[in-house]
């Protein structure tokens, strides 16, 4: 397989602030919130969810000025939390801020 893009508007929840991964990585977790209408089987619904996402090296570090409420347009891919956790995070390789 090789198809993993997503790209997403959502509004930041909350975020953990800018930390360093023990590499020296910049690291950023974000929890964001999306809302939308979506047309499925011919018929317009809301569609809406809260999800994970990081963002790592010069992406965490533009977007840790973020505050809880930024809108955003969000782009990357899904990947696993961890070994043992397989609920998937999206991982921010490009953002711009909407409002």
């Amino acid at each position: 397989m090789e198809r993993n893009r997503v790209e997403i508007d959502g509004r930041v929840v909350a975020s953990d602030g800018l930390r360093r991964t023990p590499a020296g990585l910049p690291c950023l977790t974000l929890r964001l919130a999306h809302e939308s209408q979506q047309r499925e089987a011919g018929f317009d619904r809301k569609a809406g969810c809260e999800l994970d996402a990081v963002a790592y090296g010069e992406p965490a570090t533009d977007m840790a000025r973020l505050k809880e409420g930024d809108l955003l347009w969000l782009a990357g891919f899904l990947e696993r939390k961890s070994l043992r956790d397989p609920r998937p995070v999206l991982h921010i390789t490009e953002f711009e801020i909407k409002e």
